[in-house]
Formats: C-alpha cells, sequence, structure tokens
C-alpha cells in the first residue's frame, strides 16, 4: 500500500481504488456479451498502465480534470474499454499509446451520460499526422467519417484539446458524426431514446440554421451553416467548449443538447452518468 500511495498520491489512489472496483462490477457484467474479447491485463501491469493513462488524461483533457473522483474512474474505466474495442491504423505517424487514449477519451466525453458509448458502429479509427487529402477533394481534411471508419488528424486533434476554448475541437466534431452515422442507421446498440431526444434537438436547432443561411450571426461557428450534420457536430464543440455563451445565446438548443447527451458542461461534477 505505501507503494501505491507513492506512486499515485492521496487523490489519485481513491480515483485507482474506485476504478479498480468499477473494473471489476462492469467485466463481470460484460463477460457473456464480450466473450470474443481479451480480458484486461492482468493485476501485475493495471497500476503502472492506469497510473499513466489517468496522468494522460489530467494533463491533456480539461474534460476529464473538471470531473469528480468518482466520475474520473468511471470515465477512464470506458476509455480503456472503448480502446480495447478499437483497431487504430497509423498513417504517416509512428505509433504512440497515448494516440489511442487522447482520441477514445473524446469519444467517451461525449457519450459519458449515455449508457451505450463505445460507437459500435466503427470498429477502426485511422489516425494521420497531418491533414491528410481524400479522393477528388482538392481541400486537405483535418477528419472525416465514412463506412470505413472514422478518420482523424491527430496534429489538428492535439491542437483541439490544447487550445480548449476556441469552439474548434475536430476530435469532438468527428466523433459527433460518427454517433448519430451510427445511432441513425440503425445497426448499434444506440438506445431508441437517443434518435427521439435527437428529433426534440432539431426542433431547436433548425431555427438556428436557417438563421445563419440567410446570412444571420450565432455564437455557432459559420461552418455549422453547410448543412444540418455539419452544424450539429459544431454545435457539439460549441457545447464543450463555450458551455455558457452557448447557453446564455442559445437556451433552447443548449437545453436540447443537455437532454440529450444526458449531461451539463457547467455542471461536470454532478454529471449524471448512467
Amino acid at each position: 500500500m505505501i507503494t501505491v500511495i507513492t506512486i499515485l498520491g492521496g487523490s489519485s489512489l481513491l480515483v485507482f481504488l474506485i476504478w479498480s472496483w468499477e473494473r471489476i462490477r462492469y467485466d463481470y457484467r460484460r463477460l457473456d456479451r464480450d466473450s470474443n474479447h481479451p480480458a484486461p491485463e492482468g493485476s501485475g501491469s493495471l497500476l503502472p498502465e492506469w497510473a499513466q493513462h489517468h496522468d494522460w488524461l489530467r494533463t491533456h483533457n480539461i474534460y476529464y480534470r473538471s470531473l469528480s473522483l468518482d466520475n474520473q474512474a468511471r470515465f477512464l474505466r470506458r476509455v480503456m474499454d472503448f480502446m480495447r474495442y478499437k483497431e487504430f491504423k497509423y498513417i504517416d505517424l509512428e505509433p504512440d499509446s497515448m494516440i489511442p487514449l487522447l482520441i477514445s477519451a473524446a469519444a467517451v466525453q461525449l457519450t459519458f451520460g449515455l449508457t451505450d458509448f463505445r460507437l459500435d458502429f466503427f470498429e477502426k479509427i485511422y489516425v494521420s499526422g497531418s491533414a491528410y487529402r481524400v479522393h477528388w477533394h482538392k481541400q486537405a481534411f483535418q477528419g472525416h467519417v465514412s463506412l470505413q471508419g472514422i478518420y482523424l488528424s491527430w496534429d489538428h486533434f492535439f491542437h483541439g484539446y490544447k487550445e480548449y476554448d476556441d469552439g474548434h475541437n475536430v476530435g469532438l466534431h468527428e466523433m459527433a458524426h460518427a454517433l448519430t452515422y451510427g445511432a441513425m442507421m440503425g445497426r448499434t446498440n444506440m438506445e431508441k431514446s437517443f434518435r427521439t431526444k435527437f428529433k426534440e434537438y432539431a426542433k431547436a436547432a433548425y431555427p438556428i440554421l436557417t438563421h445563419m443561411r440567410n446570412g444571420g450571426d450565432s455564437v455557432i461557428d459559420r461552418y455549422g451553416a453547410t448543412n444540418f450534420h455539419e452544424f450539429w457536430a459544431v454545435s457539439i464543440e460549441t457545447f464543450f467548449e463555450k458551455p455558457l455563451l452557448l447557453k446564455t445565446c442559445e437556451p433552447a438548443l443548449y437545453s436540447s443538447l443537455c437532454e440529450l447527451l444526458n449531461q451539463d458542461p457547467l455542471e461536470l461534477a454532478v454529471v449524471k452518468v448512467v
């Protein structure tokens, strides 16, 4: 125990103990469903792996730092579970264990209030070193989602969390596309209530989108006026990075996102995890 305390410190130790218990409970509940997937690593390597992941998230993810200790433990458990079900492929980029961790954290952040959080529709995540070309498109991409998987530029992803208050976050943007892509295709375990609540979100979103497409101003970035799908993804960026501004200027939209995602970025310490 002295060694553990030395490695983690007081508050981090508490998060680890909560995480360990949650991990045991979660794996037991998933045993039958996940029988074709490898089990978590043994307890001998659990502490250093967990400690490193916890440290990376605290350093690079403001959302994670803002959570209560109990929710940090649940968040980390979900991140490690998310990684276990995805295949990360690297393009012009050397593999680094921090990359899948932080990318998985973006997905878990978006879905933290939901029961189904793994974006099961997608099995592969492609990570490019920087912006990349796609087929005939002239403009380089920072990220996109297709039937083949989720694609991200690591440079732009990392910058999105480094500058977390500018309303631009390619990780959250593409995970938002992935969430609705899978949910609306009807081939995932996404709960039906999400689709019902998404209709309520659309009712709040369309008047703002129409206003923007007619030349009006909004706290939503102008790129959101491209179409409804881009408005959705950009509104997610604003929701997490500029929550107070969005709530003040577009209260109905903000409320619909809180209801849809079952969380409020302005009250992360009491986020409802189901």
